[in-house]
C-alpha cells in the first residue's frame, strides 16, 4: 500500500491550508490505517549467497573432479566383442590409448595434487588429496560393478590402490597447496605434474613396448608415451612462463 500526494498543500476546513500538504481532517483515518501495512517476512530457506558459496567451495570441486576422473577411467575400459575378436583393431587401439592416458600414474597423482590446490590450506589440502583418491576409486569400481563391467571381487583384487591413495594422498595434496605460493617453492610444486608426465613413459618403457604384444597394445603404449611427453613439455613451459610473468608483475608493482 502506498499514499500519493499530488499537491504540496490541501485546504483545511475554514479555508486554511495545511503546511505539510495533508488535510488534518484525514489524520485520524491515516492513523487508523497505520497497522494495515504488511510486515516484511524473512525469506524462507538458506540465502542464495550461501548456496552459491557451497557450490563454489573447493570441497565440492574436489568431489566433482574426482568423480569425473573415475567415470572417464571406467568408460575407457569398456570393450566390445568386435574389439576382443580382432575385428576392430583401430577402435581397440584408440580405446587402449585413451585408457592408458586416463589411467596413467601422472593423471591419478595429478588428481590428488589438484585436489590439494582446490582447497588451498595445508591441512585441508592433505585431507582433500586422500579424499579425491578414494572417491575416484569408489566411483570407478562401484559404477563398474553396478553396470556389470567388474565382478564383485574387484574390490579385493584392487585394494592396494585404496591403500596407495591413503598413503600418497596427503603428501600430494600438500604439494597442491604449495603450488599456490608465488616463490620458488611454489614453482617447484607446480612442476611436479609435468615432471611426472615426462618421467613416466621412460620409466615404464612405453616408447619401447614388448614386441610380442598385439599391435593395438604396442601402438597405444607408444602413442600414450608421446602424449605424456608432449603434455609434460608444454605444461612445464606454461608453468614457467606464467611464474616468470607473475614475478615480473610483482617486481614492477614494488
Amino acid at each position: 500500500m502506498s499514499w500519493h500526494i499530488h499537491s504540496l498543500s490541501v485546504r483545511l476546513k475554514g479555508g486554511k491550508r495545511s503546511r505539510f500538504g495533508l488535510d488534518l481532517a484525514y489524520l485520524p483515518l491515516l492513523n487508523g490505517c497505520r497497522h494495515t501495512f504488511p510486515t516484511p517476512q524473512p525469506p524462507v530457506g538458506p540465502p542464495a549467497g550461501s548456496v552459491t558459496r557451497v557450490l563454489r567451495s573447493g570441497w565440492v570441486r574436489v568431489v566433482v573432479v574426482a568423480s569425473l576422473v573415475g567415470v572417464v577411467a571406467l568408460i575407457s575400459n569398456i570393450t566390445s566383442t568386435a574389439q576382443l575378436s580382432g575385428e576392430a583393431d583401430t577402435l581397440l587401439t584408440i580405446r587402449f590409448t585413451v585408457s592408458k592416458v586416463v589411467n596413467s600414474g601422472t593423471v591419478w597423482a595429478g588428481l590428488l595434487i589438484v585436489a590439494g590446490w582446490l582447497v588451498r590450506r595445508p591441512l585441508p589440502a592433505a585431507l582433500a588429496g586422500v579424499a579425491a583418491g578414494e572417491v575416484a576409486l569408489v566411483i570407478h569400481y562401484g559404477l563398474g560393478q553396478v553396470f556389470g563391467i567388474y565382478d564383485a571381487d574387484i574390490w579385493a583384487s584392487n585394494s592396494y590402490w585404496f591403500v596407495a591413495a591413503l598413503l600418497l594422498g596427503a603428501p600430494l595434496g600438500l604439494i597442491g597447496a604449495l603450488a599456490r605460493r608465488a616463490d620458488i617453492l611454489g614453482l617447484l610444486a607446480r612442476l611436479v605434474i609435468p615432471a611426472g608426465a615426462l618421467i613416466e613413459p621412460f620409466y615404464l618403457g612405453m616408447l619401447r613396448p614388448i614386441p610380442d604384444l598385439p599391435a593395438p597394445d604396442r601402438i597405444s603404449s607408444i602413442v600414450c608415451g608421446v602424449i605424456l611427453i608432449v603434455g609434460g613439455v608444454v605444461g612445464a613451459a606454461v608453468v614457467i612462463q606464467r611464474w616468470r610473468g607473475a614475478r615480473s608483475a610483482a617486481d614492477r608493482a614494488a
